[in-house]
């Protein structure tokens, strides 16, 4: 029986394992949140496991924050009970660099090539003449008088200053609520200029978006026409922004490739 390979996305709202079994793709949900420990994450991949029965298995997992060398969660705000853990995982990177192995996979090895997330905050990885930048953190750039580009732009950041949630949210921008619209509107021109940024500094060819705040109605819209009037117009001309091949499993399947050629 060949091993089984696990792509695994730790995210600060949701657990997603993603397995590429005999029978086809499979994935599994779980939630997370602040509270969320290593404990809660090592008793849903046995609930996997125990499913799947696998003979052998290996897995990736990407996470949210900065990743030392040895595989230890760095400083993560979305789950500080995860910082400072070591998963035993054949690989565990930054969860923006895990995507940006999917995105460029299919792409020539020399490429300029960006990956940006808005969800619980704004995940970020570059690649320049074919070599990876270090994992950076886009979503604190500074933004605005005090704050940050995951202030402004993150979909947490959002429901918050809303006080609502996510479903409450989208029951509202099919109103066209007045309040939700702008919030909206002025969260996806915060997320366009964080992209207006990077077409900016580094120049890439593409630029692939995922993430579950892309969803909301007029996010991306606000954010694609503050690209087009915040980028310098030779350099956006250049650049493709993009949804990612199938932006819900990016991560995980980042994380999966990452795992099996550990």
């Amino acid at each position: 029986m060949a091993p089984l390979s696990l792509g695994i996305d730790l995210g600060g709202t949701k657990l997603l394992i993603l397995a590429e079994t005999p029978a086809g793709q499979r994935t599994w949900k779980f939630p997370t949140g602040p509270g969320f420990t290593p404990d809660d994450f090592n008793a849903h991949l046995a609930t996997v496991l125990a499913e799947l029965a696998p003979a052998e298995v290996s897995y990736g997992i990407a996470v949210p924050g900065l990743v030392a060398a040895d595989g230890t969660i760095g400083p993560c705000d979305v789950l500080p009970l995860c910082n400072g853990w070591r998963p035993t995982a054949a690989a565990v990177l930054n969860d923006g660099q895990a995507a940006l192995t999917a995105y460029a996979a299919n792409a020539a090895p020399d490429s300029t090539l960006a990956i940006v997330g808005s969800g619980t905050a704004i995940a970020a990885a570059i690649q320049v003449a074919g070599r990876r930048i270090p994992a950076t953190e886009l979503g604190y750039i500074p933004y605005g008088p005090q704050g940050t580009l995951d202030d402004a732009a993150s979909g947490v950041a959002l429901l918050a200053r809303l006080e609502l949630t996510a479903a409450e949210l989208s029951e509202r921008l099919s109103r066209h609520d007045p309040a939700a619209v702008a919030a909206v509107r002025a969260a996806g021109d915060a997320f366009g200029a964080g992209l207006a940024t990077l077409i900016n500094l580094f120049r890439p060819e593409r630029i692939g978006l995922y993430g579950g705040t892309l969803s909301y109605r007029g996010y991306l819209t606000a954010a694609l026409s503050t690209v087009d009037r915040r980028a310098l117009p030779a350099l956006r001309s250049a650049c493709r922004v993009e949804l990612a091949p199938q932006p819900e499993l990016i991560v995980a399947r980042g994380a999966l490739l990452a795992g099996r050629s550990a």
